[in-house]
Order: C-alpha cells, then sequence, then structure tokens
C-alpha cells in the first residue's frame, strides 16, 4: 500500500523549496500525488479524498495559478513577488493540513476539518 503521509511529505517538499526559490511548479508533472493518481482520475488522491474534489479544487492551487498566469505570464511557475510566496506558503501549509488528517486518521482519531466533507473509506 502506498504510503499517502510520504507522499504528502514530498508535496510538503516541493512547495518549501518553491517558496524558497530553488525550483519552480509544473503542475501535475512534478506534484507527487498527481505522479501517482492524476492519470487515475485522481482516486485515491489524498487531496482529493481531503477536499472531496478533484483535480485541486477547493485548495489553494487554482489561485497559485491563475496568479501565475494573471501577473507574470511565464512559462516557469515560480516565486516572482511576496504574493507568489503568500500562495506558495498557503499552498504548503495546506499540503501540511492534509499529511496531518491522515496521521489522525491513522491513528484512528477524528479527523476535525473546519466543515470541510472528507470521504472516508
Amino acid at each position: 500500500m502506498l504510503n499517502k503521509i510520504k507522499i504528502m511529505e514530498s508535496s510538503i517538499e516541493k512547495w518549501e523549496k518553491i517558496i524558497a526559490g530553488k525550483r519552480s511548479d509544473s503542475g501535475v508533472v512534478d506534484c507527487p500525488p498527481c505522479r501517482i493518481y492524476y492519470m487515475l482520475a485522481c482516486i485515491g488522491c489524498p487531496i482529493a479524498w481531503y477536499t472531496g474534489k478533484k483535480f485541486c479544487k477547493g485548495t489553494p492551487y487554482p489561485a497559485w495559478l491563475h496568479h501565475q498566469i494573471q501577473a507574470h505570464d511565464k512559462l516557469l511557475k515560480k516565486v516572482y513577488c511576496d504574493e507568489c510566496v503568500t500562495l506558495a506558503t498557503e499552498m504548503r501549509d495546506f499540503m501540511a493540513e492534509i499529511r496531518d488528517a491522515l496521521k489522525a486518521e491513522q491513528a484512528g482519531e477524528t479527523v476535525k476539518d473546519g466543515g470541510k466533507n472528507k470521504p472516508h473509506g
């Protein structure tokens, strides 16, 4: 069985490097969960499990992507301004929130999610 907690830790690491200016974001190409789940239409993806939505809807990612296109319109999606840092940080923090929810579920705890619906199973 895949270790979804480790997958999410890899995603957190990706966003930390983006925040630090050490790498860019290539969307589904370099997203740790997407590498495994995207071609399966997000079935089994820990992000989709957490949000109850596929293709990163309900995450900070659409705001990041929209900002990159509207404000910078460059091939590489990376930190160009303070707003980029803010949006990338929101994405990293959201990935950590999902990791923590997976850890809580693994420990048999009730997952608190601020009202989001999360399918279990």
